[in-house]
């Protein structure tokens, strides 16, 4: 096609699900043809080449843009479609998704099928869904860093896991997030914190701070398992653990039963600001982005997802 006249321009990232994306990219399309998709593929080359391709789609004016990879590969493209602001009702792609990385979280959250052949099933089935998307602002080389993100973000240990897992060999697969955070919890530490959550202030000693979309991460943790990516709120859990709390907790986090727990103080929010001292990381979609002070705000329905 080429032309952005409707059909769908997908993006793979060549680095997602160790090479496996490269390996069944034309027997890719080649499914999305015989489903009727009208596929044009675009390959990355490098980090964030997916957010520019997303973007210049949107300005193409395809109607569906489907992302090929893991968790990282949808961060880099939601930030390109959203890129120039918000767009008029019916004027920006919808959002597919195809699982092939080595963390393929927000598709688990919509139960999409991982199998090439299930996965094209579904994108060619499914109806649309109006889904939220979350922005943070939080500190980077000394002045602020803003970026988009559909699933969780996270202040503190969950950052420092994030930062630690993206050194981890993809070959250990999503089990590379569960030895990131054995080896973090180590080192783990709390920091004094000022959160303001809907305005109303959460101050105290912080191990972590999830800020929720989606249910997952991690590689199938289920963290928030109250969350609705279309809900217009966020899932917000303000942590205070020990290392033992945190031992003892992780095989729950899996099933999503860690939660009530006396050191976790849990709100819905639209709006949620965290200082600490000393500063603290700040991760989005297992991207690690900056550090506190950081500034989270929920935007609505702001993208459309087929899936």
């Amino acid at each position: 096609m080429g032309d952005g006249a409707g059909g769908a321009l997908v993006i793979g990232n060549t680095q997602a699900g160790r090479g496996k994306v490269v390996h069944h990219w034309d027997e890719l399309l080649g499914l999305m043809r015989t489903a009727g998709l009208e596929p044009e593929g675009r390959l990355t080359e490098r980090p964030g080449h997916a957010t520019e391709l997303a973007r210049k789609a949107r300005s193409e004016g395809w109607e569906l843009v489907v992302a090929v990879g893991g968790d990282g590969t949808v961060h880099e493209v939601v930030n390109g479609l959203l890129a120039d602001g918000p767009a008029p009702a019916g004027t920006l792609p919808a959002l597919g998704l195809v699982p092939a990385g080595s963390g393929c979280d927000y598709a688990r959250a919509f139960a999409v099928p991982s199998g090439l052949d299930a996965a094209v099933v579904r994108l060619a089935s499914a109806t649309e869904r109006p889904v939220d998307v979350g922005e943070v602002r939080c500190r980077r080389n000394g002045g602020e860093h803003v970026r988009l993100f559909v699933n969780v973000a996270e202040v503190g240990i969950g950052a420092e896991v994030a930062e630690r897992a993206s050194r981890v060999p993809r070959s250990f697969g999503p089990g590379r997030y569960a030895l990131a955070f054995v080896l973090t919890l180590a080192g783990q530490r709390t920091v004094a914190s000022e959160v303001e959550v809907n305005g109303e202030r959460c101050d105290g000693p912080l191990t972590n701070l999830v800020v929720a979309l989606g249910q997952y991460y991690g590689g199938g943790m289920r963290v928030a398992p109250g969350a609705d990516p279309s809900d217009g709120l966020f899932e917000v859990q303000v942590q205070s653990g020990s290392k033992v709390d945190y031992a003892l907790a992780m095989p729950k986090v899996f099933r999503g039963t860690h939660l009530p727990h006396p050191r976790v103080h849990e709100e819905r929010a639209t709006v949620v600001e965290v200082r600490t001292e000393p500063e603290a990381k700040v991760e989005a979609d297992g991207e690690l982005l900056g550090t506190t002070p950081a500034r989270f705000r929920i935007l609505p329905a702001a993208l459309r997802l087929r899936a």
